[in-house]
């Protein structure tokens, strides 16, 4: 089962832990805050980026469209009518050739995205892979050759992609996982803080770690001596503990 509970809310209880701890520990905890407040400011800035760009380019695809079947209405006109001037068709002829310039490069950024959210979805953790898969495996193969699936087509598949991701990245998930240590398979207690770290305990709390991502995937990092600590903040998350406080915990910046 999955909970969730927001940045805004972790920041609050951790924050009113602090009370007890000496100077020290309140200045460290000032810090990790000041690193996580600029890192939800950078998530902020690329999805309102995304947005503007998303917009832009159904704007401009809807637009084209529309003009380009005006045209060919008009070209039709122009070739069934004995009357036609040839200035008035060479004319549209010219003007139709710079929209459909127009459409390829619409369709040739929607194709590099295509490219990009492809390479991007190797990162996710195995639970939001399993949420954008049916809309990843709607993506072309070769999205520079995409057959006759038209651009209309093809950019709700990317919209969905990143509004699920952007969703996942804004909360913290807990899941069993069942992991390899040692030649075996034992379970681990794992929190995923958005796209941005995980951490680990199994249940005799003598393996723990953190995961964070890379190109390649999730990379793993044991530190089982920070098994305590991390076992109190799973503890807290699921409401097991409830004496809210600061937890050191390893963490890794990219």
């Amino acid at each position: 089962m999955i909970r969730k509970i927001t940045p805004a809310v972790v920041a609050l209880l951790l924050a009113s832990g602090l009370v007890a701890q000496s100077a020290q520990d309140v200045e460290l905890a000032r810090e990790e805050i000041q690193k996580w407040v600029e890192t939800r400011q950078v998530i902020s800035k690329e999805r309102s980026e995304w947005k503007v760009q998303k917009e832009s380019l159904l704007s401009t695809k809807e637009l084209l469209q529309q003009e380009l079947e005006g045209l060919n209405e008009d070209l039709e006109k122009l070739e069934g009518g004995e009357s036609a001037a040839d200035s008035a068709r060479a004319e549209l002829t010219e003007e139709k050739q710079n929209l459909t310039a127009a459409t390829d490069s619409v369709k040739q950024k929607v194709a590099d995205l295509e490219v990009k959210i492809k390479e991007v979805v190797k990162t996710f953790p195995e639970a939001l892979k399993t949420q954008v898969d049916p809309l990843v495996r709607r993506i072309p193969e070769n999205p520079y050759q995409p057959g006759r699936l038209s651009v209309g087509e093809r950019l709700p598949n990317i919209v969905g992609i990143i509004q699920t991701a952007n969703k996942y990245n804004s909360s913290i998930y807990f899941y069993n996982e069942t992991v390899e240590h040692d030649g075996r398979k034992i379970q681990v207690d794992i929190l995923y803080w958005g796209l941005a770290i995980a951490y680990f305990v199994d249940q005799q709390n003598t393996y723990a770690g953190y995961k964070y991502p890379t190109n390649d995937g999730w990379e793993t990092v044991e530190m089982s001596e920070a098994a305590a600590e991390i076992r109190s903040l799973v503890d807290m998350y699921q409401g097991k503990d409830q004496n809210i406080r600061f937890n050191r915990v390893p963490a890794a910046i990219n």
